[in-house]
């Protein structure tokens, strides 16, 4: 019989992102950016999330929306577990994942950002 003795580190980042925006509008199409992209990576079937190049249709996608801060792994990051909600100027995402592709996509939109571990910050108004 074999007794494992290794370390492992799968463990819950319990990451909290808030993004600060001049206003609520900002913020509302933050929200829609990342849901029309969201869907548009579930519905095409050539992202290849371990490609390191995009697909013309991505690629076309991506500059309708001026969008060229993000690779290929990056923007599978939005397939991921989490929670996004928008309160009034503010984008609260919250996941278990590592989630820098939408700290990237935050700054690049024009956010101040803020980011911790709910678990090291458990009385932040975020925290969990």
């Amino acid at each position: 019989m074999k007794i494992w003795t290794s370390y492992g580190a799968e463990h819950s980042l319990n990451l909290v992102i808030i993004g600060h925006f001049k206003d609520a509008i900002e913020a509302e199409e933050f929200e829609s950016l990342v849901s029309s992209l969201t869907n548009f990576l579930m519905n095409d079937s050539d992202f290849d999330v371990d490609s390191d190049r995009f697909s013309s249709g991505m690629l076309d996608y991506l500059g309708k929306k001026n969008l060229f801060c993000l690779s290929p792994q990056q923007l599978g990051q939005l397939l991921y577990d989490m929670r996004l909600e928008r309160e009034e100027n503010k984008i609260v995402i919250s996941s278990d994942d590592d989630l820098n592709a939408l700290t990237s996509l935050l700054i690049h939109s024009g956010a101040k950002v803020e980011m911790f571990s709910a678990h090291d910050h458990p009385h932040e108004e975020h925290g969990r």
